[in-house]
């Protein structure tokens, strides 16, 4: 008698505000939504991120543009894919307004350094993995975001990242900025 009444209970539909709380905990103690992934999983995609910024740098030199101006593209179109990805999410509207203010602070960011400093996607793309990691991996975006597609980004950001930097304090980013943008030339020495 005491089995059935447990098992009854056990497969009794529960109302959907007992179901909130049973989920909102279950996700917060890591049991829902945290895929998290192991710590040869975590290298493998990490450097497969890695990789995809050496592609960059590959099309950077190939292209000779500037490579902050490359990876200020790339930091605008990751930021956008997690917006693609929020659209999975259980409240898709709330999401795609969240990762939207992540495509304005990034993409501000981009667009920094396409008219003025190298630094700004330097600063932007190690911004990023931090709001990846923190949203995305062990926070509530964990539930729509796929904890591989974070990791990867996140291999990716830095090393873009370092490349950038590296090309900033070898003048590599001013010699090609200047290419581009040549000075203008005054005829006639008016004024």
């Amino acid at each position: 008698m005491a089995a059935q009444h447990l098992f009854e209970s056990a497969t009794a539909p529960i109302d959907p505000l007992r179901r909130r709380f049973i989920i909102s905990w279950a996700h917060a103690l890591g049991f829902i939504g945290c895929n998290m992934l192991t710590t040869t999983e975590i290298a493998i995609f990490l450097g497969l991120g890695v990789l995809f910024a050496g592609g960059l740098i590959i099309v950077s030199r190939w292209a000779e543009t500037r490579p902050a101006l490359l990876a200020a593209y790339a930091l605008i179109a990751a930021s956008f894919l997690f917006v693609g990805f929020a659209i999975r999410a259980e409240n898709a509207g709330t999401w795609i307004g969240f990762e939207m203010t992540g495509v304005a602070i990034f993409g501000t960011l981009a667009g920094l350094t396409i008219v003025g400093s190298a630094w700004f996607v330097v600063a932007g793309l190690a911004l990023h993995p931090v709001w990846a990691l923190y949203i995305h991996y062990f926070g509530a975006g964990a539930v729509f975001a796929p904890a591989p597609f974070v990791w990867a980004s996140v291999g990716f950001d830095i090393a873009a990242a370092l490349y950038v930097l590296f090309s900033i304090l070898s003048g590599g980013d001013k010699k090609k900025h200047q290419a581009i943008a040549p000075q203008r030339r005054r005829k006639g020495g008016g004024a």
